[in-house]
């Protein structure tokens, strides 16, 4: 399969008469990078904040099998620290970056980011919910060989909105166990300026994605040894809208149809220990639709 992908990337150029397009999965690769480092955010602000000062952390390696194009290896990180005022208000900051690793051996492509945003929480009805809203400005590199693609080294601008919802199933013996249910919702808007690329000397349009994310998670809240654990399956739904890439050489200018990188679905089975006041983690597997593996890890402490 990499012999094959190499033989044809060394035959592009000799199409004569032919302008020599680059190829769209590495150039797709930050929409995804954008939406996982965002999602990343999001969800651990959320997770993590709480009255006072608090730091959250999340750790992820995965493989992605897109349709129709070459498999890569994604691993993203970051970091969220803020204070949680008593009115549920929570101004916080935060880092990620992110890595993919292409089939090919080839190309590899980073993200990068800082972040600020504020989030709210509440509590009615039984009903437990939670909002963020966070910006952050993004540094995009694509690396590998000039006869592939080149390098690219740019600049974005990432917006998200991150929302979870919990409520309480079926109340156990003890209080804060039984049978709950988590709705998650994430949406993230990445806009990169124009670049170009160093390989094939031609130069990339300013474009823009937009990736929307769903998890709906059914938990097992209970204690164990004084130990506060929950056992949970999730389901998760994935979309979104990618421009196309308009490259740019020698007064021609060509579209190039992106590589869908955020469609889909996933299924998790996951662990969430501890909670409260006390330092909690959650561990996760996961598993997408198109036999794809890949793991989490988010831990959280008040200060």
């Amino acid at each position: 399969m990499k012999f094959l992908i190499l033989a044809g990337l060394l035959a592009l150029p000799l199409a004569a008469g032919a302008q020599t397009l680059p190829d769209p999965a590495p150039l797709s690769q930050m929409d995804l990078l954008a939406r996982d480092i965002g999602r990343g955010i999001g969800q651990t602000a959320l997770d993590a904040r709480q009255q006072g000062a608090f730091a959250g952390g999340f750790l992820a390696r995965g493989e992605v099998s897109p349709s129709g194009a070459q498999d890569s290896t994604l691993s993203d990180r970051g970091l969220v620290t803020g204070w949680g005022f008593a009115n549920g208000v929570t101004p916080f900051i935060g880092y990620a970056q992110g890595r993919s690793e292409l089939e090919d051996d080839l190309h590899e492509a980073r993200i990068r980011s800082y972040f600020l945003g504020a989030a709210y929480a509440g509590q009615r009805a039984g009903l437990h919910y939670g909002a963020a809203v966070f910006v952050g400005r993004t540094h995009n590199k694509l690396s590998s060989p000039g006869f592939a693609t080149g390098s690219a080294d740019h600049d974005g601008r990432l917006l998200g909105l991150s929302l979870r919802a919990d409520r309480m199933l079926r109340q156990g013996m003890t209080p804060g166990t039984g049978l709950d249910l988590r709705v998650a919702a994430d949406v993230i808007h990445h806009q990169t300026r124009d670049y170009a690329l160093n390989g094939l000397q031609g130069r990339v349009d300013d474009r823009a994605s937009t990736a929307t994310a769903l998890h709906v998670e059914l938990g097992a809240p209970m204690r164990h040894h004084g130990l506060a654990l929950r056992p949970y399956a999730a389901w998760e739904a994935f979309g979104g809208q990618q421009d196309s890439f308009d490259y740019a050489k020698d007064g021609l200018s060509s579209p190039v149809e992106a590589t869908d990188l955020l469609s889909g679905h996933r299924l998790a089975l996951g662990l969430d220990l501890g909670g409260g006041a006390h330092p909690a983690a959650r561990i996760e597997a996961r598993q997408d639709s198109g036999g794809a593996l890949g793991l989490a890890v988010t831990a959280r402490y008040g200060f």
